[in-house]
């Protein structure tokens, strides 16, 4: 099991999927799913507030080696079940013309709830991400954690983005959904907490005063899981490929082994405010990597590019004990041939049709990706 520090980093992935017909659409196809899926993939796979969505979730996972064999199983499994109901999957932040309106809301009490609660703010909410637990048994190591790498969350959305379209439109932002999604409450760059205490008074005085019935309900980019001893970093879109969702995972992981060996040599990472580091993120969400983010030890504009060079020599030191050197590695790739979200761009560009975008992220969702043989 991967480990740096004096417990082991365990990582576990949760994907969103769209669910697309032969024609490109999007599919409320959930129920029909669940009851095939449940059999063969257990809990792993669970619906979301849109019928058109299935999540999966990998088991947990020593390092990434364990994660990139989950993540092909659960693709794998999810294409075997749909390919034969002429359906497909295909990971991205966005749809590129499937209309919310048309999108029916799940029936489960909670989601109802949920939209009763929110309307049309829910209801618009048809975007895709990906989520990324790191285990840390601590409660107050997690809320350091957190309040450390709250800074690199602007650095993950812009290697992630796959947002591109809205309806279809081109909207000229690489991350979208980031958008979309900024209209819930209790969202965006974290608060920085002194301590677990701290954290866990705020939680309780939401739940007493009617705001939340749980943690649940908090979905900031970043947070300490309201159940599990992890921290999950929710703020990057769905990625396309299996090896963009690799890479994106072991770099959190790598991340947070290095914020931890600093700590443990009484080194601390600088903290920055929720407002600072969201010039950043919407940095990120306009222009991914081709665009600058601000160096605040250096009060500059730095070009992406560079910086993910820089993220990558920062975690140089733990990438070999966590066995990830070439998923961590495959920013480079990124950084060459272009975020998801600049891919799409170019084949919009290319074809002139929205159609072929779905029919391009459907492709690169299952590149890779070996069949899956079911029981009979």
């Amino acid at each position: 099991m991967a480990s740096v520090t004096a417990q082991p980093l365990t990582i576990g992935i949760e994907e969103e999927f769209q669910i697309v017909r032969a024609d490109g659409e999007l599919e409320a196809h959930i129920d029909t799913l669940l009851a095939s899926a449940r059999p063969i993939l257990g809990e792993d796979v669970k619906a979301e507030m849109l019928q058109s969505v299935v999540e999966v979730g990998t088991q947990i996972c020593g390092g990434v080696a364990e994660a990139r064999d989950e993540v092909l199983r659960l693709r794998g499994t999810l294409r075997a079940l749909l390919e034969p109901q002429g359906l497909r999957i295909l990971s991205a932040g966005t749809h590129p013309f499937s209309h919310w309106r048309d999108q029916r809301i799940t029936e489960m009490d909670r989601y109802k709830m949920i939209e009763d609660e929110m309307q049309d703010v829910v209801r618009e909410l048809l975007i895709f991400g990906m989520h990324v637990h790191v285990g840390i048994e601590d409660p107050q190591l997690r809320v350091e954690v957190v309040n450390e790498a709250r800074y690199f969350l602007p650095h993950l959305l812009a290697l992630s983005c796959s947002s591109p379209f809205w309806l279809r439109r081109t909207t000229g932002l690489k991350s979208y959904r980031s958008v979309i999604w900024s209209r819930f409450p209790r969202t965006g760059i974290p608060p920085e907490f002194s301590s677990h205490a701290e954290f866990a008074s705020y939680v309780e005085l939401l739940i007493r005063t009617g705001s939340i019935d749980n943690g649940k309900k908090i979905w900031w980019d970043l947070r300490p899981h309201w159940q599990y001893p992890t921290i999950e970093f929710r703020i990057c879109d769905a990625c396309t490929k299996v090896d963009e969702v690799l890479c994106i995972a072991a770099l959190i992981q790598a991340i947070c082994a290095k914020l931890l060996r600093l700590r443990s040599a009484n080194l601390g990472f600088r903290k920055y405010p929720p407002s600072l580091i969201g010039e950043n993120k919407w940095r990120a969400m306009r222009y991914g990597i081709d665009g600058k983010l601000i160096d605040f030890g250096k009060s500059s504009e730095v070009p992406m590019r560079d910086l993910a060079v820089e993220l990558l020599e920062f975690v140089d030191d733990v990438v070999d004990d966590l066995d990830s050197r070439k998923e961590v590695e495959y920013v480079e790739t990124i950084l060459r041939e272009g975020t998801s979200a600049d891919r799409q761009l170019r084949v919009q560009e290319r074809t002139g049709s929205f159609e072929a975008v779905v029919d391009h992220l459907a492709a690169e969702t299952m590149q890779g990706v070996p069949p899956a043989e079911l029981a009979s």
